[in-house]
């Protein structure tokens, strides 16, 4: 007998919807989001200077949402 876990229908995915960075943490440093597009940190701070990633600045530091993230992937695939 197969052994898992019971699945919820409101868990699974639809047919068409894809949940990018679903694991990662709802805020995350410049350097994280680097690491999960697969480029410099450099090019994500360049991004944001270039207002095409926006980013909350907390002192010197700045932070990314996951939110805009997603908004930045998908008008990155239009």
């Amino acid at each position: 007998m197969a052994e898992g876990r019971v699945v919820y229908i409101t868990e699974v995915p639809k047919a068409n919807e894809v949940r990018l960075f679903e694991n990662e943490p709802d805020v995350m440093k410049a350097q994280q989001v680097a690491d999960l597009l697969g480029v410099a940190p450099t090019t994500i701070r360049r991004e944001i200077f270039r207002g095409s990633l926006e980013a909350i600045h907390v002192g010197r530091s700045v932070r990314i949402t996951k939110t805009a993230l997603l908004k930045y992937v998908e008008e990155q695939n239009q």
